[in-house]
């Protein structure tokens, strides 16, 4: 399974983070694209999967096939 996204830079502008030392200063961004690849078992129905994404969150739901539920 392959999920996708991009977050804007507008909305991420206020959880930008900093990290200020005496000889460096680190800055990180939560905007961009990004991807995710994850490997799904077998015994799972992937054509049937649904995905809800609300307040931010991405909630994935793929049902078993018969043969694997206990």
């Amino acid at each position: 399974m392959t999920i996708k996204g991009e977050r804007s830079e507008e909305r991420e502008a206020k959880e930008e983070e900093e990290e200020e030392e005496e000889d460096y200063i680190r800055r990180e961004r939560r905007y961009g694209s990004f991807h995710r690849v994850i490997a799904l078992p077998s015994s799972l129905k992937a054509d049937k999967a649904e995905a809800l994404f609300e307040d931010g969150v991405l909630t994935v739901t793929i049902p078993k096939v018969e043969e694997a539920k206990p």
